[in-house]
């Protein structure tokens, strides 16, 4: 049986963040312009939402967020970086994935010493629920971090000068290599193979259908689930966003793990 190893949980990030060497309390409230007190005293009162930008202010930074309306109440948070979220959510699932796994293993049926079955449906399902967390919340944090790289009037355009639609792999294999003068692949060759391997078998999984023998016609994407390496995809991709935005991806100084668990309430 596998042992789950211990993940400190990752620190989540604003989008922007920007240091500032004043006391917000030192701000002086008549050099802003009526024009202003009078649009936010408006903004205050109405169900208007900002386009703009939304700034939090803290003792010695300014977070950037955004308003949204819950129940005809306004609220303003701050804007988490994707990237750290999803990464989070990989990280928080793995305990439970080794967990579920070594179950799946302990239930099934060994072929060298048959005997009557034990194994239940939710053996596999209790497996298969947390793996595809894991592994869309890992494609995710790949996406969301290369597109967040790439500016939003980025050019694909082929050999004959077409324009196409970017795959993924396109993007981190060859788009940011281009704009960033580095190449992950070349670098890191095994642990870009893991990224290519997450994203096949998240695309797998996303358009999961029926194949090859009408009776088990799941069984080859189920397969690869089961023998996925999870512990060393959760690693690579850490390091190809380390790759390209250094400590992006950190973990809390505290060192404490935060893990999801299956609680049940009768």
């Amino acid at each position: 049986m596998d042992e789950a190893v211990k993940l400190p949980h990752i620190r989540l990030k604003p989008t922007i963040k920007q240091k500032i060497n004043f006391h917000p309390s030192e701000l002086d409230n008549t050099i802003v312009p009526e024009e202003s007190k009078n649009w936010i005293k408006k903004y205050q009162k109405s169900n208007q939402l900002h386009d703009g930008s939304t700034i939090l202010m803290f003792d010695d930074e300014i977070v950037y967020g955004f308003d949204f309306l819950y129940k005809n109440e306004k609220y303003i948070v701050q804007e988490v970086n994707p990237v750290t979220i999803f990464y989070s959510n990989a990280v928080m699932c793995h305990r439970l994935l080794v967990d579920a796994r070594n179950k799946l293993i302990a239930n099934s049926q060994r072929i060298k010493d048959l005997k009557k079955s034990n194994t239940q449906p939710s053996d596999f399902s209790d497996f298969f629920q947390v793996a595809v967390n894991m592994i869309i919340n890992l494609q995710a944090t790949i996406e969301s971090f290369a597109n967040r790289l790439i500016p939003e009037d980025y050019a694909f355009v082929d050999i004959n000068g077409n324009s196409f639609e970017p795959s993924i792999i396109h993007k981190i294999n060859t788009t940011l290599p281009e704009l960033k003068g580095e190449k992950f692949k070349s670098k890191h060759g095994k642990q870009n193979n893991y990224l290519r391997q997450l994203i096949e078998l998240r695309n797998e999984i996303v358009h999961l259908k029926p194949a090859g023998d009408p009776n088990s016609a799941y069984k080859e994407v189920y397969r690869r689930l089961i023998n996925f390496k999870y512990l060393e995809t959760l690693q690579a991709v850490r390091l190809f966003v380390d790759f390209y935005e250094k400590d992006l991806i950190e973990e809390c100084p505290c060192q404490k793990e935060y893990f999801y668990k299956i609680e049940v309430i009768e």
